[in-house]
């Protein structure tokens, strides 16, 4: 009995071939050759021995759990993707594990926000930790070119005009006024490339007012309280550091991933 026939197209004609038979396509051709050339040292990286040791290495961070689901994870993510930021391909704190299933999704979102006409993907990370434990230097280091940053000391300073160490109550008010607006009007934004919220305490207004429109990241950095301290006097600033560690001590930090610092 013949086979059924389909029209396709070698070396750019069309032509008969039977039905099971699997043609490489021209179009795949010149994908593949300009990933090749355009791409080799991006592909290169992907095969080496350092990143497999790497891969190897957050697997075992992660217990070989999905940082989104819980599922079993089969590969390691760049939060941030490689090619937005490359000379961070190697960063721990920049690398998670994820299913098959949660890594899909993230990549349709990134593939979204990249291309024009297309409705952008907005992430939102929540960056908590004690006061000097390196919030805001860890938010610079992975922080785009398009993205709002909430800092409430940076807002303190900016708008009393006064020195990070000092605190004005009234002006407090205002920065409350303008965190609570900008949560609401996030619900229905997707301006920036990224969204980091940084916070001494978790807050779960941004969870319950946001999770149903953004993926919400959430990272706290570990710094030993007494370095914190220690940073702390040596910038002269006049908080009250015990009270603010009690505090600390007793938020609920589940589901955050634990960035560590020294």
């Amino acid at each position: 009995m013949t086979k059924p026939t389909k029209l396709t197209f070698v070396g750019g004609k069309p032509v008969l071939v039977t039905y099971d038979k699997v043609i490489r396509q021209d179009n795949d051709r010149a994908y593949n050759y300009h990933r090749k050339v355009e791409e080799n040292e991006y592909l290169k990286f992907y095969h080496s021995t350092e990143w497999r040791h790497k891969r190897n290495e957050i697997l075992e961070r992660d217990y070989g759990l999905c940082q989104r689901c819980g599922s079993e994870a089969v590969l390691v993510d760049h939060i941030i993707p490689s090619k937005d930021d490359w000379e961070d391909r190697l960063d721990s704190s920049n690398l998670q594990s994820l299913c098959r299933e949660c890594h899909k999704i993230k990549t349709k979102r990134e593939w979204m926000k990249h291309h024009k006409g297309m409705k952008r993907y907005m992430n939102i990370t929540m960056v908590c930790g004690l006061p000097a434990s390196g919030k805001s230097t860890y938010v610079k280091r992975h922080m785009t070119d398009h993205d709002l940053i909430y800092d409430y000391d940076e807002l303190m300073q900016a708008l009393s005009g006064l020195p990070s160490r000092h605190r004005n109550h009234d002006v407090h008010d205002y920065i409350m006024l303008f965190f609570d607006q900008m949560l609401r009007k996030l619900k229905a934004e997707q301006t920036f490339n990224n969204v980091w919220i940084i916070r001494t305490l978790p807050d779960k207004r941004i969870d319950t007012l946001l999770s149903n429109y953004h993926h919400i990241d959430h990272i706290v950095i570990d710094t030993q309280p007494s370095v914190c301290e220690q940073r702390l006097i040596e910038r002269k600033q006049k908080i009250n550091f015990v009270k603010i560690l009690n505090d600390f001590k007793r938020a609920d930090f589940t589901g955050y991933r634990v960035v560590k610092n020294r």
